[in-house]
C-alpha cells in the first residue's frame, strides 16, 4: 500500500517525494494514528486514541494508559509486534510523548508520536 507523505507540520507533501511505502509509510500510519483523538474523524467516530478518555485524565493508572497506546500501535495495519516501547509526560507542558520501534514485514520501523 501507499499514501500520501505527510512534511514535518502534518500537511501533505506536494512537491518532491509525494507517496511513500513499507517502512516509512508504517511509521507515518503510527504517528498519525496516535494523533488522531478518539471521536475526531467524523466519518468514524469510534476510530482514534483515547486521549481524553483514558490516558490523559486522572484516575488511570500508568499500566492502563500505556496499554491504551500500545494497543493502537499493536492495531496499525503492518505491524506485527511492538519492539520496544517509551513513553514520557511532561507535567509542566502537558505534553505526552510515544516512541519506539515494532516489528514488520519489512523489518524493524523506528516509531515517535
Amino acid at each position: 500500500m501507499t499514501v500520501r507523505r505527510l512534511g514535518e507540520n502534518g500537511d501533505i507533501v506536494t512537491s518532491g517525494v509525494q507517496f511513500i511505502s513499507e517502512r516509512d509509510e508504517i511509521a507515518q500510519t503510527i504517528r498519525t494514528r496516535l494523533r488522531l483523538f478518539l471521536g475526531e474523524y467524523f466519518r468514524n467516530s469510534k476510530d482514534g486514541t483515547p486521549w481524553f478518555q483514558d490516558i490523559l485524565g486522572k484516575g488511570s493508572t500508568l499500566t492502563n494508559k500505556d496499554a491504551s497506546i500500545k494497543r493502537r500501535i499493536n492495531q496499525t495495519n503492518g505491524v506485527l509486534k511492538i519492539l520496544t516501547y517509551n513513553a514520557d509526560y511532561d507535567i509542566n507542558t502537558s505534553q505526552y510523548t510515544v516512541s519506539g520501534s515494532v516489528l514488520t514485514q519489512f523489518g524493524e520501523v523506528l516509531f515517535n508520536g
